[in-house]
């Protein structure tokens, strides 16, 4: 059942009414660091993203549009943030191109990762630095990262009274 107020949503999610070319109306965002990034300029670091790592590969865009299954002109319209990628084209493109998803969001919209600039950049290198460990350094990260985490106490304390009931 759908809320039956949507500015109470829209309130105390923070949202902001805007205009945005790529829409054609106001829309409502959330604020980053930097304000309201226009979905454009999201569009035009995804795509500058996209030809470094095309680049990086030392790849044209006819054999990336190749193994993607579309004509490079296509694919060309992405790098120039000429048409508007998919996020299951984006898929592929970071199993072809060797690059994480986490990473063309970040370049896209930094906001995600932080309240400030400096905050995104270090949760984001956090967060690489995370997906390169082994497995089992990877658990045992998480079960520290579990402990320390704020709401780990509440969690625990919960678990400890539910073991003393059946206990």
């Amino acid at each position: 059942m759908a809320i039956k107020d949507v500015q109470t949503y829209i309130d105390r999610h923070g949202l902001v009414e805007t205009d945005d070319s790529e829409a054609g109306k106001p829309i409502w965002r959330k604020p980053g660091f930097d304000g309201v990034r226009s979905l454009l300029d999201m569009e035009k670091e995804l795509s500058r993203f996209l030809r470094e790592r095309r680049d990086a590969q030392n790849l044209n865009r006819e054999q990336v549009g190749m193994m993607i299954g579309i004509h490079h002109e296509i694919y060309a319209r992405h790098e120039r943030a000429g048409a508007k990628l998919r996020v299951t084209r984006l898929f592929h493109l970071a199993e072809l191109l060797g690059f994480s998803p986490i990473e063309a969001i970040y370049a896209a919209a930094p906001q995600f990762f932080g309240d400030t600039g400096h905050e995104a950049e270090v949760k984001y290198k956090l967060i690489m630095r995370m997906l390169d460990l082994p497995a089992e350094t990877a658990q045992n990260l998480l079960k520290l990262v579990e402990e320390l985490s704020p709401d780990s106490e509440a969690e625990n304390a919960g678990k400890a009274t539910a073991a003393k009931r059946r206990g």
